[in-house]
């Protein structure tokens, strides 16, 4: 592995190798081999082209700051989740609000009952999230919370709380157990149908990103 040329025949984990020695080269070949997905992936949920191409050089610029550290196994898999956790992020800061629902706002110019019902089940649905967190245990809700709000990888909140990796990663799989069991109790009561509402459905799947960028 002496060049960029040379790197075309190895896979994406066997680039993490030189990549953690610091070699640019290696840095560039997984740059190249995945900006476009991740462009298109960021795109697809945040519909603005300057903030996809933001997300997608953060996410660079946080793998290269952390190329010793990171825990990677599949390397498609994590830039893809490291998408999703930053998009996740940016929507909730409210940056995107104006676009990313603009296509709504059109179709529905005026509120009908569909959308209003929408809305208030959204509105519950994020109670019950924050209820589901409330009720952790204070240690589980603690990693939860620095994951969760502030984007901090298991090694990080280990080295923060004074706790093994391990122990971090079992607390956040226990709190995200917990939270989708919540929320499917209350789903099936409530009778809602997450995959033909994105908005509810988007509440739900980013709580699955935390085990992966957040790692």
């Amino acid at each position: 592995m002496e060049g960029l040329g040379n790197y075309d025949a190895y896979s994406d984990e066997q680039l993490l190798v030189p990549l953690a020695s610091g070699d640019v080269a290696a840095f560039e070949e997984l740059y190249h081999r995945h900006w476009q997905s991740m462009y298109r992936f960021a795109w697809n949920i945040l519909k603005e082209e300057a903030a996809a191409t933001d997300l997608v050089q953060d996410v660079f610029l946080w793998l290269w700051t952390h190329r010793a550290t990171a825990n990677i196994s599949h390397v498609k898999a994590y830039l893809h989740g490291a998408i999703k956790f930053k998009a996740a992020n940016y929507i909730r800061s409210g940056k995107v609000r104006d676009s990313f629902f603009e296509e709504v706002r059109l179709k529905h110019a005026e509120p009908t009952s569909d959308s209003i019902e929408e809305a208030l089940e959204i509105r519950e649905l994020k109670a019950i999230i924050a209820h589901a967190v409330n009720q952790l245990p204070d240690k589980c809700r603690e990693i939860f919370i620095l994951s969760r709000d502030h984007g901090l990888s298991h090694r990080e909140i280990a080295a923060q709380l004074g706790l093994s990796v391990k122990t971090v990663e079992n607390q956040v799989g226990i709190a995200l157990k917990k939270i989708r069991t919540s929320i499917d109790m209350r789903s099936g009561e409530k009778g809602w149908n997450m995959a033909a509402s994105p908005k509810m459905l988007l509440e739900v799947v980013l709580l699955s990103g935390y085990g992966s960028f957040a790692s």
